[in-house]
């Protein structure tokens, strides 16, 4: 059924309302007062930089968190919405930035678990049907007989989708960062997905930090920093993209990224190289053959490619987490053949493409992870100098640059966001001699974007080589002095790019060979 497109127009449709929520975890006052409101039929952005409180509010939102002060209400009745099973019973549905998902388990089966109320057995066909005709009304591809541990980033982010839109009685949908993990192909997709859930009559609230989506797709805004609101405005007010920019980071100025020419690929020292490798996936195919690649101190070498072409198994070859199923790799002219910690001995550091899921250690504080092939582990007596070790992280240049949070807060209790500050701040403060990562600026703000991008250009300049992965074509022009190509199971020289144009990488993206 169409809705309307303006939300002025439906201001008697209010699904949902927050009024004065607050939310305080120790001494930090992450939420302070928010008030907004959802109606059927719009889509409501909740915009900010990471660390400005969006997540917390959200999971108030869906019943996660208790709030301290402040109070919702839905269909004109004040409601309680933890736990989170009485959310989704009030219609609340929420797609979380680290998905809930079971990775041993089907696509079918981790629906069924948050869908099936009885006799799972005599409903699973039916809930095959409703899942591929979701799938194909909003356009999600989601294959009911996949495995969930194959799924790419983008693919569990539709099964969350769908699993969500099968749960009964769904009303208001709650998107935490979800173009973080899409590469730019899918963002268009998403936002049309978006566009059709508001005609089908949904709330939907759209935590992101991306102005230009929020200006694409939003009826309404709400701009949050340091967990209070700084702007609101609908549509029909104007929104403006440097009026947004002002909103979320106050007086504030972005950086501007510099970057003193290309290093000479001739002249510099090779510290990493791969000779005729073969690269083999989980279940023995064959993902990159006749590898060689090259790395070279003081060189940034972007990797650039269509999502699932190897990016994620030439990243791990990188640091020893997945072998060479032939060929050679060295290391400052010694082969090496061992796992992680073999290569972090020779001086690599790794941040890998999901770290929420792959970089932190339930219960263990920023401090403690920073000790993780990051700050060295100062003794005293039988333990570590922990006194040390936190001055010596805030004494350090790179965590005052990522705006590092409290070092006594629990990594798996922070935002997406901040755990990647945490992973990159920690990889920046080893200075290695080699850097393999992974979308660097995926999930970040754009001042914390530029900040990053600034410390991997300095991080070069000091001698690091960088193997840089990104999906965002700009992002590799900006920092590369040289460009490789993955597609066809091939990597594929893209040269320098100054000597390049993104149309070209792309051809080379999309063919394999040169245009």
């Amino acid at each position: 059924m169409d809705k309307p497109a303006s939300v002025d127009k439906r201001s008697s449709n209010i699904l949902l309302q927050a009024r004065g929520l607050t939310k305080r975890f120790g001494s930090l006052l992450a939420s302070n007062g928010i008030n907004l409101e959802v109606a059927s039929g719009s889509i409501h952005a909740v915009l900010g930089e990471n660390g400005a409180g969006k997540s917390t509010l959200m999971k108030m939102l869906y019943g996660v968190y208790v709030p301290d002060d402040g109070e919702v209400w839905m269909d004109g009745e004040r409601t309680t919405l933890h736990p989170p099973i009485r959310a989704r019973a009030k219609g609340i549905g929420m797609v979380f930035q680290d998905f809930r998902l079971v990775p041993a388990l089907s696509v079918l089966d981790n629906i069924a678990l948050a869908v099936s109320t009885g006799g799972w057995r005599i409903r699973r066909r039916e809930l095959r049907e409703q899942i591929l005709a979701v799938s194909a009304k909003y356009g999600l591809a989601v294959n009911p007989d996949a495995e969930v541990w194959q799924l790419d980033l983008g693919q569990r982010q539709r099964l969350e989708i769908v699993k969500v839109l099968l749960v009964p009685g769904t009303r208001v949908i709650i998107f935490d960062e979800p173009t973080s993990v899409l590469v730019p192909q899918e963002v268009e997709s998403f936002l049309h997905m978006l566009d059709l859930l508001r005609k089908d009559g949904y709330g939907i609230l759209l935590i992101t930090h991306k102005i230009n989506e929020v200006l694409a797709c939003a009826d309404q805004v709400t701009v949050l920093r340091s967990g209070q609101i700084t702007y609101q405005a609908s549509r029909s007010d104007g929104l403006d993209g440097d009026t947004l920019i002002q909103a979320m980071m106050g007086v504030r100025p972005l950086q501007t990224v510099t970057k003193q020419g290309s290093s000479e690929a001739d002249e510099a020292r090779t510290v990493m190289e791969v000779q005729a490798g073969v690269v083999k996936g989980n279940h023995g195919e064959t993902v990159i053959e006749s590898l060689a690649l090259t790395l070279r101190a003081g060189e940034i070498t972007g990797v650039a490619g269509i999502s699932g072409s190897g990016q994620r198994e030439l990243a791990e070859v990188m640091f020893g987490l997945r072998p060479l199923a032939a060929g050679r790799l060295e290391i400052k002219g010694k082969s090496v053949t061992g796992g992680p910690q073999a290569f972090m001995a020779a001086g690599v550091s790794f941040v890998s493409e999901d770290p929420l899921k792959e970089s932190v250690i339930p219960g263990f504080t920023i401090l403690e992870h920073m000790v993780l092939d990051g700050i060295p582990a100062r003794l005293r007596g039988a333990g570590l100098d922990w006194r040390q070790i936190r001055s010596e992280l805030t004494a350090s240049e790179e965590a005052r640059a990522l705006a590092l949070a409290d070092p006594d807060r629990r990594a798996d209790e922070l935002s997406g966001g901040n755990v990647q500050r945490m992973v990159l701040a920690r990889a920046l403060i080893r200075r290695p001699d080699i850097l393999v990562i992974s979308y660097p600026s995926r999930g970040l703000d754009i001042g914390t974007t530029r900040t990053i991008q600034q410390q991997l250009i300095t991080l070069a300049e000091q001698g690091t080589a960088i193997l840089l992965f990104s999906e965002d074509l700009d992002e590799l022009f900006k920092l590369s002095d040289r460009l490789v190509v993955l597609a066809g199971k091939r990597l594929v020289e893209g040269g320098r790019p100054a000597d390049t144009t993104p149309p070209e990488i792309g051809h080379l993206m999309l063919r394999g060979e040169s245009a």
